[in-house]
């Protein structure tokens, strides 16, 4: 390379995808796997520590609620730090804090210490996956952003799974192995993301990191292309004014970023109410405690598949991606009463909710990524993300209010179809984000 700026987003933009750019993603994925174990953990061993200390559905929506409250918190605080002080030295903190957290959850010796662990949590949790999302995002190429953040996710969704074959494999031995196994783990990956985990180099470029930081990172990525230190970086995208929650509405952004709450909202409503009620609600319904949890586990292998959807964003754009995800969740939904004391029909219904809904969540995970500038990306993807715990909270909350007025167990599950609902009808009214699969980084109009 000359003596001449040499601009990040083009060279990222025009090659393909090398190894270090998957090192991030794998690393960043097992992240994800981490948060998803820990946060869907409780939904599935929910039915054992009722048992263990007799608590009623409103203990069960308080312990719930709390864990949420934290992922909420965490996202909204803990996250946007990585906008200031770097996206790997937030992650840094949060993994070995949620490792301790989980742990400490397992030695609970009463509700209070329980609720609050789960709180604790969750803050480290909210402050991490927002932080997965933009660190995978500012490594790919922009013609395969949301599929590799989708990719990326599923470790999410995986993390999930490991939770429920945990719980069903560990039943004997209690619910505090679930947590010790989640604790141990999370604890064990520190020091793999302390060696392995690069800061973003975009996020250095724009903060004016040192020449030689940089180009280190763009010879590891492209090594053939001959970057040198004292070549000058920069990046092609539109400059915020502040890494400031107000500019996430600046410059062309408000419809963008008041349709994406929207769907993050109605997304994670249907997610939580279902992965931390339908255990419980197939309990109430007869189903035996393996098949309860086994019902659970089909959300998360659908929305395994639902990584379908971030292939089809990056194809045909990402709002009509989204709107047939939750169209698709939607009916799967509807279908879940239908298939009565048939665990076959009710397990096959579970994974179609799964696939649309938890498939449409990695595309909007995907949008977040790519519609705020690297300055903001995190307070971006963090308050999206915050918004939707809200609706994660709410979700959970309304389920277990209805289950304690004695509103049949099928009638709290066709909830779920209203929010499918408004996030298809959001998503697809996304002219903004839609533009922005199509421009990268440009400015929006």
């Amino acid at each position: 390379m000359s003596d001449q700026r040499v601009n990040i987003t083009e060279i990222i933009d025009s090659q393909k995808i090398g190894r270090f750019q998957r090192q991030i993603a794998a690393l960043c994925s097992i992240i994800a796997a981490l948060e998803g174990f820990n946060t869907q953990s409780v939904g599935f061993i929910a039915p054992l520590m009722a048992q263990a200390f007799h608590l009623q559905p409103r203990d069960l929506t308080l312990l719930f609620s709390l864990g949420l409250v934290g992922l909420l918190l965490g996202a909204l605080i803990i996250a946007p730090l990585a906008d200031r002080i770097g996206r790997r030295t937030v992650l840094l903190y949060c993994v070995p804090f949620l490792g301790l957290f989980s742990l400490l959850t397992a030695f609970s010796i009463s509700v209070a210490m329980l609720d609050a662990l789960r709180f604790l949590t969750g803050l480290a949790i909210g402050g991490a996956l927002p932080n997965t999302i933009a660190l995978t995002s500012e490594y790919a190429p922009r013609r395969r952003r949301a599929v590799m953040v989708a990719v990326m996710f599923s470790g999410f969704i995986i993390g999930s799974i490991i939770a429920a074959l945990t719980a069903g494999w560990f039943a004997a031995a209690g619910w505090r192995s679930v947590f010790l196994v989640g604790g141990l783990a999370s604890l064990a990956a520190a020091p793999l993301m302390f060696f392995g985990l690069p800061e973003s180099v975009r996020f250095l470029t724009v903060r004016g990191a040192d020449r030689k930081q940089i180009a280190v990172l763009m010879q590891r990525l492209y090594p053939q292309l001959g970057i040198r230190d004292h070549d000058l970086f920069a990046v092609s995208e539109a400059a915020a004014s502040s890494a400031s929650v107000r500019a996430l509405f600046e410059a062309g952004r408000f419809k963008g970023t008041i349709l994406l709450w929207i769907v993050q909202f109605a997304s994670l409503f249907n997610i939580f109410l279902m992965a931390n009620w339908l255990p419980t609600e197939m309990r109430l319904l007869g189903f035996p405690i393996a098949i309860a949890i086994f019902v659970g586990a089909a959300l998360q292998i659908g929305g395994l598949f639902g990584i379908f959807f971030g292939w089809l964003a990056d194809r045909i754009g990402a709002n009509t991606a989204l709107a047939l995800a939750y169209l698709t969740g939607a009916l799967g939904v509807l279908l879940i009463p239908l298939g009565g004391a048939s665990a076959p029909l009710v397990t096959g219904a579970v994974f179609l909710a799964g696939f649309g809904i938890l498939g449409g969540q990695t595309v909007t995970n995907a949008v977040s990524s790519i519609f705020y500038p690297t300055e903001i990306r995190s307070t971006g993807i963090g308050w999206a993300t915050g918004i939707g715990r809200a609706g994660s909270i709410v979700g959970p909350t309304i389920a277990g209010a209805l289950l304690q007025i004695s509103i049949p167990a099928n009638d709290v599950i066709l909830l779920a179809v209203f929010p499918a609902l408004i996030a298809a009808a959001a998503a697809y009214s996304m002219d903004p984000i839609r533009t922005a699969f199509s421009t990268g980084e440009k400015a929006l109009a």
